[in-house]
Parts: structure tokens; sequence; C-alpha cells
């Protein structure tokens, strides 16, 4: 398929609306530079020169389609304190639907906050509340999730989990369950702590290292050829096997991407199209977005990785997290031809 049959699908994106339920999250930036050692401590004294923040992890995948062209809604919790606020304002100057959201009191919006001093991270200070939620939460997540499928407005159902607490096994699988009985696409990109096996997913989107975890295989680095990789394609099969799942898509890094398909199957081999690589935070959230949306776009599976592939390669060339707009996307892909 050409690079520029694959820009049509890019042009697509607008038709579709995708909910995004999951851990949501400020990415907080602190910039500035560093030219001396602390006398108190063998610590660099960032002075700092600005700051800024962006909505980050499910709140990221969210920004993500409404920057792809799209429309996104999230569905999650957040504090009853200012950086709940913050959030649900970032989020809505993104033009993403926050009218599904449940203000939780008592607990902590997440917020990640990076210390960078001449583009480099110096360190991550995190804020956060891991507990599960109260009984009652998941209750009305899932009532406001089924009210919106039955709407018939949700094409696609994004699952993003970071293990801050939004996610158990049980709210899972109850969420993949009402998509499936609304015919809505369900994907989910895991994380490693939470081996939950369920089924009825489209697409599961782990890295290298969380694949090998979730697996339940000792980790192994690549050998920069994916489909030559033995402990990967072990790892694809289990996975599969685990959580029969339809497509499972491994991000690989500087090795770009491995797409397993139907079990026994080879794995397709997406090299990366990064030319720089500055910041990979944030990426993963772009390969998801991209990837739905190229799903629901009629684009077949190998064709909707290489373009999420061509996206988390201009994101990573961007300090901080970053969103890819659908313009650029369309031109990076048509430059290729």
């Amino acid at each position: 398929m050409s690079h520029r049959e694959l820009s049509h699908y890019v042009s697509d994106f607008s038709r579709y609306r995708v909910a995004v339920l999951g851990d949501l999250m400020i990415d907080r930036y602190v910039w500035g530079r560093a030219s001396r050692i602390s006398q108190e401590a063998p610590v660099p004294v960032v002075a700092v020169q600005h700051e800024n923040a962006v909505p980050g992890g499910a709140a990221n995948v969210a920004r993500n389609v409404v920057s792809l062209g799209a429309k996104a809604e999230v569905l999650g919790v957040v504090g009853d304190d200012h950086d709940g606020r913050e959030l649900c304002r970032l989020l809505g100057e993104c033009q993403v639907d926050t009218s599904q959201v449940l203000v939780v009191p008592g607990r902590r919006t997440t917020v990640k906050t990076r210390v960078l001093a001449a583009n480099q991270q110096v360190v991550r200070i995190d804020y956060e509340d891991t507990e599960a939620l109260p009984a009652a939460a998941y209750r009305q997540l899932l009532g406001r999730l089924e009210r919106r499928l039955q709407s018939g407005e949700i094409d696609a159902l994004i699952l993003e989990d970071y293990a801050k607490g939004v996610f158990t096994r049980s709210f899972i699988k109850a969420a993949i369950a009402l998509a499936n009985r609304y015919q809505v696409l369900v994907t989910l990109d895991p994380h490693p702590s939470h081996g939950f096996n369920v089924s009825g997913l489209a697409l599961m989107t782990p890295n290298r290292a969380e694949a090998f975890v979730l697996a339940g295989i000792g980790y192994q680095p690549g050998i920069n050829d994916p489909c030559r990789d033995r402990p990967l394609r072990r790892v694809g099969a289990a996975l599969q096997r685990k959580w029969r799942v339809s497509q499972l898509l491994l991000t690989l890094g500087a090795e770009g991407m491995a797409l397993f398909g139907a079990a026994g199957e080879d794995p397709v081999h997406i090299p990366t199209r990064a030319q720089q690589v500055f910041d990979v935070s944030g990426a993963g959230d772009t390969v998801m977005a991209t990837m739905v949306l190229a799903l629901l776009a009629g684009a077949p599976a190998s064709a909707a990785a290489t373009i999420a592939n061509y996206a988390a390669g201009v994101v990573v060339g961007i300090v901080g997290t970053a969103a890819i707009e659908a313009a650029v996307l369309r031109q990076r892909l048509q430059e290729e031809e």
C-alpha cells in the first residue's frame, strides 16, 4: 500500500468519536538551566525559566485523538482539588469532552512533575493515590460508560491502564463486556503489574518490557530483527494465548514495532521512522490513538500500525508529552512517497 493511500485513511479520522477510559493525569514540566552543583548535596541546582502543564496518561490519548482530527471524551477520576480542575480545563482547551469525569473527594489527582535542564530530565516528582477506587465510583463509571455506548455516538473505547487505581480485573472485564455488547471496538494499553488475561479485546499495545512481564517470561533484549527474535515471538504467542486478543502490537523502541495477528502467523515487522529521539514519554499514547483511528477508517491492521509508527516517529522528536496533528502526519506520509 502506497504512503499516499495511507494518508487517505488519516483524512477520514474526523468521522469518528472515541471514548478513553483510564488513569487521568497531568504532566507538568519545569524548565530551567543547571550550571552549578548544590553545596547541600551532590545534585544540580536548576534555575527555573518557565513551567507548563499538559494532559497526561489517558488524558493524553484523548488529546492525541482530537489532535488527529477526531472527537474524544474521557472517563476516569480526578480529585476534588486544584489539579483536578486544572486537568479538566486543559482537556477542555484541547476540545476533549470531560462531562463523564468523576470527582472523588479525598483522592489526589495524579500529577507527574518533570524538572528539565538543557532539555534533559533531572528528576521526576509524582503526586498520586494508587489504591483502588471506592465501590460506588466503579458503579458510577460503568453506568456512565454504558449510557455513552447506548447513545450510539461512540465508535471505539480505549482502555488506558497506568496502575493508578482505576482498573481492577472485575472492572476491566465489565468495561470490555459492555463495549462488546454494543459492538464497539475496544482496545487496551496494559500495565505490566496487571496480568488480567481478559478476553474480548480487538487490540493490545504493550512495549517490549511490558510484554515480557505480562507473558511471565524473563526479559531478553532485542536482536534488531523482530521476525527472527525467538524470545519475542514466544512472548507474542503467550500473550495471544492468555489474552485472546485479535491484534497484538508490540512497540520496540529503536526496532520499531511487531504486529501479531492470527495465532500461528508470522509477526509483521514495522521498522522505526523516528529521525531524532528526544523524549519517548507519551509515544505509546500516540501509537494507540493513531492505530485505533486508522482501524476505524478501514485500514488493514498492518497499514494501521504503519501509520501509527509514523506518528510515533514525529512525537519522539519533541521534548515533553506531545500530540501529533493530522496535517503533520499526512505530510510525513506523503514525504515518503
